[in-house]
């Protein structure tokens, strides 16, 4: 969904975002939904309006949804915290089971 496709974005650069949703949608629809034919691109803000305006002449539904950070991760103006817990829960998700499990046994 959404929501991952923004956070692996920014796990290599250690990148935040600062993003609004759709009210016309279900929050978890629209953030966790896998609906076909979304893309999501990130430009410099020198070059937003005009990739923009290149797409809509283009005929592609285009909106923007919010703006890159230095790696905090705000969603509707809610404080999600910092884009390094995110990729460390992410990234050690599987193991932390997995480990949980071996004491177990």
């Amino acid at each position: 969904g959404l929501f991952i496709t923004l956070m692996e974005s920014g796990f290599t650069d250690n990148l935040g975002f600062n993003v609004l949703g759709d009210t016309a949608i279900r929050n978890d629809a629209y953030w966790f939904g896998e609906s076909q034919s979304r893309v999501v691109i990130s430009v410099s803000t020198l070059n937003t309006e005009n990739v923009i305006n290149y797409l809509k002449d283009s005929g592609v539904s285009v909106s923007k949804i919010g703006n890159v950070t230095s790696g905090e991760i705000k969603i509707d103006d809610a404080d999600w915290g910092d884009v390094k817990e995110w990729k460390n829960k992410y990234d050690n998700a599987i193991g932390k089971i997995m480990n949980k499990n071996i004491a177990a046994v």
